[in-house]
């Protein structure tokens, strides 16, 4: 080799890799900016928020995140309830899952959800009486025992249960139609044995000092004597939640709190924050505010006041779970969460930005003010290449907005751009401009797509100026998604839905030129056997390291080996056959079955595949093999439905998009570098004696060849880099574990014209 790096890493590596995620790791990047209730268990304040979990410690200041990474069986959460005695916090989700956490430990109750019924699941609220939890639904009451860790009983009432408690042996049942009762000792899966007690309609009832408490709408908070089934009014008003927390009994509305402290000791007060739910702890004697997207706040009651003294606990994290459209861009995420479909998603508008794993939105409040339209539904984001903190970002309706520094500069619509409302003759009553996908050229043109109208392709030139292009075969279809620009610096534009079809556009390096321009949309593509695919969806579409064009559709990808052909009478595309290998000779077009909703190229020009509903594969180069295929049941894929896909190519980071949120997982594959990477390392470098992951060498070459020697130079292990990375399981070429000891890495091009040399140390 001609040039050899020499790197000592093994002396150094904690300063490069101490947040480094290892080879086939997950990490969750879920929403916590909306707080929206709390349970304390302890020193311990768990907060649901936007449907996740988080834990916050009075003691030490620290939060803990709870996800399907970390401990926690699904996605989405609907309700939490602590149970003190068991030391037990109850968590439910929107599916009917049910997960019980203790002592840092999970199990999961999967009966509820997986019980086949025709009546609606949706829970309401959790009781709990000593082992047991009374969930009250919107069939009836089901009874989990916490002890044994199971059902023990499903009362089905065929009426709405808002709450239900225990009194002397007795079931009560809050209902639209009333108070129902039923007493334990009888058979209560008979609905015959339920009665009314009391036509009242509660919506909340607790147990507070030995007494029936019920929580009326719209008129205040009573308590119901089960002897003399008699009401009396302790306190008026409109409680939208109600609770007992330590022997208090909280009563609120958002705007005012009623705090009773004993049966006829009430605390009543007007609030500076809102809140979603209030709760207390003899702890340090405080109060827990889900404040919505203030936070989790702690208050002291002072006075006949409650005081913050704990202030905006908001995990770092992403705004919204909306991550709808993802892009990669020196080093930076950036999310926005609108697309475009039949009509609009009414999503708010959304975009966000990781960069060194912390989050950052760009501004939202104001803009309606300014343009007197709706900010929502941000289709599409991009980077200025000239200046990283210079963006543009597309909209589902009201033209492309611009930032700088993420604050609003501009709307760019119907009365400052070329682009086009979908209703001229009445423009000025509709501004309705319906752009997507953003995409800088090599000129440094932004193009900009813009649906539903005559000129759906115009570009902002990089001296101001804007230019449309009238294409006859484009004109009125609806849903342009993408623009990606080729090798050869020819567009491919998606449409996606009732004239779908992909357009191919070459500018010959004259963009205002069109005398030389090239031109073809293709509705229906033809395959290799020649047969007509008809009109699909077009979902996706990515260029991989060879320059063939990679397409999603509704039936699987299609793929155009040779895209100068494109524009041939005789054109044609591939549909991959997968040999079924069962000596039948016989193959299966690759994956036809699936909705091709994303594809990402990887450093080592393999496709990640995102699906409507079958989660995600990774496929070889050529698409023959599954390498991996992630589900929610393998994984801890946040759901099968994947809308996005992002790929950090330095460090092989694949962020995953899914309607539930926003998953990582750390692949094996990073973008191969032009030349050996000075800053090129092993991680986890020591390897220690229980690491039991893969070794991983980057910053090489695309497919460069690897050797591991020993010391004296006897090789251990020999195989390609994928992209810039190479991955070692710590074993010998017969699978033997190597001893303690240090090891060499040797690295070559093909040609064994440069290469690196590093050192690993291994510790038994």
């Amino acid at each position: 080799m001609k040039k050899i790096i020499f790197s000592l890493l093994y002396f150094l590596i904690t300063s490069v890799t101490s947040a480094q995620m290892a080879i086939g790791e997950w990490q969750a990047h879920l929403a916590y900016n909306n707080v929206t209730q709390t349970a304390p268990a302890g020193n311990l304040i768990y907060a649901v928020s936007d449907g996740a979990l988080f834990s916050y410690n009075t003691e030490d200041q620290s939060i803990s995140l709870f996800n399907k990474v970390n401990l926690l069986s699904d996605t989405g959460i609907s309700y939490i309830k602590y149970s003190s005695i068991h030391n037990t916090l109850i968590i439910v989700y929107k599916n009917s899952n049910i997960d019980l956490l203790t002592n840092e430990s999970i199990y999961n109750i999967p009966d509820f959800m997986n019980k086949t019924m025709s009546q609606d699941k949706t829970l309401n609220s959790i009781n709990i009486v000593g082992d047991y939890a009374y969930f009250s639904t919107n069939f009836g009451i089901l009874i989990l025992n916490l002890k044994k860790k199971e059902i023990s009983n499903t009362y089905v009432l065929n009426k709405k249960v808002y709450s239900s408690v225990v009194k002397d042996n007795v079931i009560y049942a809050a209902t639209a139609d009333g108070l129902y009762s039923g007493k334990l000792s009888d058979n209560l899966l008979d609905a015959n044995n339920w009665v009314l007690s009391n036509a009242i309609a509660f919506n909340q009832l607790a147990i507070f000092e030995n007494k029936i408490i019920g929580n009326q709408p719209n008129n205040g908070i009573y308590s119901f004597d089960n002897n003399s089934q008699e009401l009396t009014n302790i306190i008026s008003g409109n409680f939208s939640y109600m609770e007992v927390f330590d022997n208090k009994l909280i009563a609120g509305n958002g705007n005012s709190i009623a705090i009773f402290d004993h049966y006829n000791s009430i605390k009543y007060m007007d609030l500076d924050d809102n809140f979603n739910h209030l709760s207390y702890t003899k702890i340090n004697d405080l109060y827990w505010g889900s404040n919505g997207d203030k936070g989790l706040n702690g208050y002291k009651l002072n006075n006949n006041k409650l005081e913050k003294t704990v202030s905006s606990i908001i995990p770092e994290s992403p705004k919204r779970n909306l991550p709808y459209y993802m892009t990669f861009t020196n080093n930076r995420l950036l999310i926005c969460g609108g697309g475009m479909d039949y009509d609009r998603l009414n999503n708010p508008g959304t975009i966000m930005m990781m960069e060194n794993n912390k989050w950052y939105n760009f501004q939202e409040e104001g803009i309606k003010e300014v343009t007197g339209l709706d900010y929502k539904d941000i289709t599409s984001v991009i980077q200025d290449p000239n200046n990283p903190e210079h963006h543009f970002a597309s909209s589902g309706g009201e033209g492309v907005y611009e930032f700088m520094n993420r604050k609003f500069v501009k709307l760019y619509s119907i009365n400052n751009s070329t682009l086009q409302t979908i209703f001229p003759k009445e423009s000025y009553k509709f501004n309705y401009v319906r752009t997507n996908g953003l995409q800088y050229d090599k000129n440094h043109n932004l193009w900009v797509l813009n649906s539903y109208v005559d000129s759906v392709i115009n570009v902002l030139k990089d001296d101001g100026k804007w230019i449309s292009f009238y294409h006859p075969e484009l004109i009125g279809k609806p849903t342009f998604e993408r623009i990606i620009f080729d090798k050869r610096g020819w567009a491919w534009i998606t449409s996606m839905r009732y004239e779908p079809g992909v357009f191919c556009f070459n500018t010959n390096g004259t963009l205002e030129d069109t005398s030389d321009d090239k031109t073809k949309f293709i509705g229906s593509f033809i395959n290799q056997d020649g047969t007509n695919l008809g009109k699909l969806k077009i979902l996706s579409i990515v260029e991989d390291k060879d320059g063939a064009i990679w397409i999603g559709t509704e039936k699987g990808p299609i793929v155009i080996y040779n895209p100068t052909n494109f524009f041939d009478d005789d054109f044609y595309c591939t549909q991959i056959k997968v040999p079924r290998n069962d000596g039948t000779n016989l193959a299966d077009f690759l994956l036809s079955n699936e909705r091709i909703n994303a594809i990402c190229v990887d450093g080592g020009n393999r496709k990640w595949i995102g699906t409507e509903s079958n989660g995600i594969f990774l496929l070889s180069e050529d698409g023959l093999e599954t390498i991996h295929h992630f589900t929610t049941e393998n994984s801890p894929l946040l759901s099968n439905k994947i809308q996005s896909l992002a790929l950090n190519p330095k460090t092989g980071e694949l962020f995953i998009g899914t309607d539930q949120g926003l998953i990582s997982y750390m692949s094996d594959a990073t973008e191969g570098e032009n030349t050996f990477s000075e800053t090129a390392h092993a991680f986890p470098n020591p390897v220690k004696p229980d690491y039991t992951g893969l070794i991983t060498i980057t910053g090489l070459i695309r497919d460069s060849n690897v050797k591991i020697t020993d010391i004296n130079g006897n090789l251990i292990f020999a195989g390609n880099s994928v992209g810039g990375q190479f991955t070692w399981n710590g074993r010998n070429s017969k699978g033997k574990k190597v001893a303690s000891g240090i090891y060499l890495v040797l690295a070559a091009d093909a040609e064994g014209k440069e290469g690196i040399a590093t050192k690993i140390l291994i510790i038994k």
